[in-house]
């Protein structure tokens, strides 16, 4: 159990490296859009445009600093918690680390989506993308509980 859990585990770091080396590939378009966007609004005098492209600056850096910053502490708190031993522990380990692998790629989807949506322009899509992304970061947090609950239920 312990070498398939190492196996999936490498896999999932380096499709982890693959997909974040693309992200920032986009979010670095993304960006340089935004910013000839500004400067053509400069060059223009076109106050209105220079505001848009400036807020359209903001969206998607939050959104890489919450993928950069606030993700890896929830995933570090999610697979922490184990107060079964025997067989329970490496089932219960096993499962929060699957689990977090795959909260992690959902929420780089998210990002992926995110960041399309804030070069795009469309609002009503990343209020969209931003709800989901808490209901993400709700189960992150709640799974450690869950994981606490059935140990006690299970009686180790």
């Amino acid at each position: 159990m312990n070498d398939l859990m190492q196996v999936i585990m490498a896999l999932a770091s380096e499709t982890w490296a693959v997909l974040i080396t693309g992200f920032l590939i986009v979010l670095s378009l993304v960006l340089l859009a935004h910013t000839i966007r500004g400067t053509v609004a400069v060059g223009m005098g076109s106050g209105a445009g220079l505001g848009e492209a400036a807020m359209g600056l903001i969206g998607p850096l939050a959104v890489g600093l919450f993928l950069f910053l606030g993700v890896p502490p929830l995933l570090k708190t999610m697979t922490k918690i184990t107060s079964c031993t025997g067989t329970f522990e490496d089932l219960t380990l096993w499962a929060q680390r699957l689990l977090a692998v795959l909260m992690a790629f959902r929420m780089l989807k998210i990002g992926y989506l995110a960041i399309v949506a804030e070069a795009i322009g469309t609002g009503e899509a990343a209020a969209m993308l931003l709800n989901e992304a808490a209901g993400i970061v709700a189960a992150m947090l709640f799974i450690p509980f869950i994981g606490g609950v059935a140990s006690t239920l299970l009686g180790c």
